[in-house]
């Protein structure tokens, strides 16, 4: 049982220079779990904090850990499945820095690692409806700095901004890094935002009957009036379906390079 112990209380980081450290897993002997999530596999990983306030993530069927040594607080904020890997994005906040975000894609016990974010605003992450891309939208003055997660590859690029997102918009995004909702004003004088209709408009009035009088000569008038084909019914033209929002334009798209972390015993 003494051996479980210390096996399950051990832990492996790297050390920079492409070995490893072997030390006591402090944060699985002593530290608190914040948060769990599922990978593909099954499997589960942790984010935990040590009693030194270090945060960390283990899976459950690794010794080897993913420090995260520069945050001063840590929460997973987003979880997806894509392509062969899980993509968990664990927002952070660092020294002088309100908003760091760290992307890790977890394959088994093997994880690419990046670090983006500008320090101030939430990223809008969306998932492709393929599930084989992962785009993370930061604002960047009138365009978007666009991160897009796809075969093990973080691609950084320079996009124009979509119709009807606002990059002025405060928070750009929620706690899940879904895209914030516009707000509905109230109509001035309600109370809760409702609309009152306006009233139904007054029906026309039956035309008059025309008189006996006028009878025979409109008779009159029709016979000398040569007959007229049918006008032709004009139907309306089918309605189309709405054009799509054409894709945003990609500048430049250039590689982000990963730390490549291997968690196997």
């Amino acid at each position: 049982m003494a051996v479980g112990v210390l096996l399950t209380g051990c832990a492996m980081t790297p050390n920079g220079r492409g070995g490893v450290m072997v030390g006591i897993d402090t944060a699985e002997l002593f530290g608190t779990p914040i948060s769990t999530f599922r990978l593909r596999d099954g499997t589960e990983g942790t984010l935990r904090k040590d009693p030194k306030g270090k945060y960390s993530i283990k899976l459950s069927q690794a010794f080897r850990v993913v420090p995260l040594d520069k945050a001063i607080t840590a929460r997973v904020a987003r979880v997806e499945n894509v392509g062969e890997r899980t993509v968990v994005i664990v927002e952070t906040q660092e020294r002088n820095c309100a908003y760091r975000y760290e992307v890790l894609a977890f394959q088994g016990t093997d994880v690419l690692q990046w670090t983006v974010g500008n320090c101030k605003d939430r990223p809008r992450v969306e998932l492709a409806a393929d599930a084989k891309s992962l785009n993370i939208d930061f604002p960047n003055y009138n365009r978007l700095s666009r991160m897009i997660y796809t075969d093990n590859r973080l691609l950084n690029a320079s996009v124009a901004v979509p119709p009807g997102v606002d990059t002025r918009a405060q928070p750009f995004a929620d706690d899940a890094l879904r895209a914030t909702g516009p707000v509905i004003a109230s109509m001035p004088g309600s109370d809760s935002g409702r609309v009152i209709p306006a009233p139904p408009a007054a029906a026309p009035a039956p035309a008059a009957a025309p008189k006996a009088g006028r009878r025979a000569s409109a008779k009159a008038r029709r016979q000398e009036t040569p007959a007229r084909a049918p006008a032709a019914i004009s139907l309306p033209a089918p309605r189309s379906a709405a054009a799509a929002p054409a894709a945003p334009m990609i500048f430049q798209a250039e590689e982000i390079k990963p730390v490549v972390i291997d968690l196997r015993k």
